[in-house]
């Protein structure tokens, strides 16, 4: 049987950080996510996993899960809210959206266009079909980040967070 992780996390200007710039702090960030991905592998038996493939943690995230499958039987799902998610997106942001949506295993489509409500419905879609969601959290109580952690609290879900403000929980 299958079993599934979501993830959930903040674009780059929700970082106490400068995504991208402070090299220390970022590669610190990426090894918490990836030994995150390893224990939902590892402890949790985790096989598949889906990513909502916004800019900043969702495509670290589905990249570490792509490079993952060299040592694991796993796969990525893609969680697209809507077709023109990219829309106002830099060029490097796309190619590497683009290059992940060409590497992943299954791509699902939320909604045919772009609504107020398209991005939570992704994150509902992701929650719900997952036993358990990673979190990259910077504290601050609102946002989609935080409706997804509550949203998947209310559900039940088991969540594993990394503290971008404390390090790794």
């Amino acid at each position: 049987m299958m079993k599934t992780c979501c993830f959930t996390g903040h674009r780059p200007q929700g970082f106490p950080f400068k995504y991208g710039v402070d090299k220390q702090k970022h590669k610190a960030y990426l090894k918490m996510l990836k030994g995150k991905v390893e224990l939902a592998i590892t402890q949790y038996g985790i096989t598949n996993f889906i990513s909502g493939m916004a800019i900043g943690t969702d495509l670290d995230f589905a990249e570490i899960v792509l490079n993952l499958r060299n040592y694991y039987p796993i796969t990525l799902e893609c969680a697209i809210p809507c077709p023109n998610q990219t829309l106002k997106w830099n060029s490097a942001d796309k190619l590497r959206y683009d290059n992940i949506l060409k590497r992943a295993d299954e791509i699902h489509l939320i909604s045919k266009r772009y609504t107020t409500e398209c991005m939570l419905k992704r994150n509902r879609y992701m929650v719900d079909k997952s036993e358990l969601v990673i979190a990259v959290f910077n504290g601050i109580q609102k946002g989609g980040t935080w409706y997804t952690i509550n949203y998947a609290n209310k559900e039940n879900k088991r969540i594993e967070i990394i503290d971008l403000c404390k390090g790794d929980k």
